[in-house]
C-alpha cells in the first residue's frame, strides 16, 4: 500500500510520499523526493492501488461440429429431400424427378465452369468434353441432404449395403456436334473395399437451354427401337453397371443459333458404392422376401423400393 499525504499551500496541493515507502515506483519521475508538513490546513489522504491479477487466457476448444467442415459446393443444398423416385419397367431403370433444383444445378455448372474442361475426341465414337470434380463433401450431401441413402436405407444386394458415392464426381459437357457412342457402364472397385454396382446420372439443364437433340438412349435387348430420356434440369437417373447395364448412348447436340446463349447439355456421372453389410441389428430389415427370387437383375433390387411404376420414360 502507497500513503500519499499532502498540505495545502498558496491555493496549490503539495504531495509527497513516505519516507518508509519505497520510491522504486517514481525512480523513472527522477522527481526529488519530499516530505508533506501536516498542519491544520492540510488535507490528508490515505490511497491504495491493486493491480488485479492476470489470468491465462482459456483456449477456444471447438467441437467437431463447430468446425467449419465442407465445400462451396456442399453448401447449396439447404434443405433436406426426400425423393419420390419412378421406376421404368421397360430399361430397368429409375428416374428422380427434381432430384436438384435448377438454382443447384446452375451452380455445379458453373463451378466446373471456373475449374475447366478436357476434351476428349474420337471421330464418329466420342465428342465431349469432361471436368472431374473431386469432392467428398460434395457427394456426402448428395447422398445425406438430397435423399440418396433414404431411398436406398433398406436395400441389401449379396451381402451388401449401400454407404455412400464415389468422391470423383464427373461433369460432361455436349457442345454442337456432341455424342458419346455406344458403350456400357463398369464397376469401381476401391481399395478399401468398396464397390459400385449402380451409376448415378443427374442432367444439369434442359432441351429449352438453346440445345436440340441430346438425348441418352438405352439400348434394350429385344427392342426395336431404343428407350430414349430428353434431358431435364435436376432429373436423376440411377441404372445398372457391369453385365447388368444396358447398352447406351447420349445422341448428338446441336444448337439453334440463339445469340447470348450457351448451347451446351451438361450432366454429371457418379458411382453409387455398397460394402459388406453389417451384423447385429443394424443388419435386421435389410433381407426383405424378394430378395429370394432367382434371375433378377442388378436395378430389380430397386423395383419394390419406388411406389410408382411406368412402363416408358414419361415422367
Amino acid at each position: 500500500m502507497a500513503r500519499f499525504e499532502g498540505r495545502q499551500n498558496e491555493g496549490h496541493m503539495v504531495v509527497g510520499h513516505d519516507a518508509g515507502v519505497s520510491s522504486a515506483p517514481f525512480a523513472a519521475c527522477r522527481v526529488p523526493a519530499t516530505r508533506a508538513h501536516l498542519s491544520k490546513d492540510s488535507l490528508r489522504i490515505d490511497m491504495e492501488i491493486q493491480f488485479p491479477k492476470k489470468e491465462k487466457k482459456k483456449a477456444k476448444a471447438w467441437s467437431a461440429a463447430k468446425r467449419n467442415t465442407g465445400s462451396m459446393l456442399s453448401h447449396i443444398f439447404t434443405e433436406q429431400k426426400y425423393p419420390e423416385p419412378v421406376y421404368f419397367q421397360s430399361v430397368d431403370c429409375v428416374g428422380i424427378p427434381h432430384f436438384l433444383s435448377p438454382k443447384e444445378c446452375r451452380k455445379i455448372i458453373d463451378f466446373a465452369e471456373a475449374q475447366g474442361f478436357s476434351r476428349q475426341n474420337r471421330h464418329r465414337v466420342l465428342n465431349m468434353m469432361w471436368s472431374d470434380l473431386i469432392d467428398p463433401f460434395l457427394v456426402e450431401a448428395l447422398w445425406q441432404v438430397c435423399g440418396l441413402g433414404w431411398f436406398l436405407r433398406k436395400l441389401t444386394i449379396d451381402g451388401e449395403v449401400p454407404c455412400g458415392l464415389n468422391d470423383v464426381v464427373r461433369i460432361q459437357k455436349f457442345g454442337p456436334g456432341g455424342v458419346f457412342g455406344k458403350h456400357t457402364d463398369q464397376p469401381v472397385r476401391r481399395a478399401d473395399g468398396r464397390n459400385s454396382k449402380y451409376s448415378l446420372r443427374i442432367f444439369l439443364n434442359g432441351k429449352d437451354e438453346a440445345f436440340e437433340g441430346g438425348l441418352s438412349a438405352f439400348h434394350v435387348a429385344f427392342r426395336p427401337k431404343p428407350v430414349v430420356f430428353e434431358p431435364e434440369a435436376g432429373l436423376a437417373l440411377i441404372y445398372p453397371q457391369g453385365e447388368f447395364c444396358q447398352v447406351q448412348e447420349e445422341l448428338e447436340v446441336w444448337t439453334d443459333a440463339t445469340p447470348f446463349r450457351d448451347g451446351y447439355k451438361y450432366s454429371d456421372l457418379v458411382e453409387k458404392l455398397l460394402n459388406k453389410e453389417p451384423e447385429g441389428d443394424l443388419g435386421k430389415g435389410r433381407n426383405p422376401a424378394w430378395r429370394k427370387e432367382k434371375k433378377m437383375t442388378a436395378i430389380s433390387w430397386l423395383r419394390p423400393l419406388c411406389n410408382r411404376r411406368v412402363e416408358g420414360p414419361v415422367l
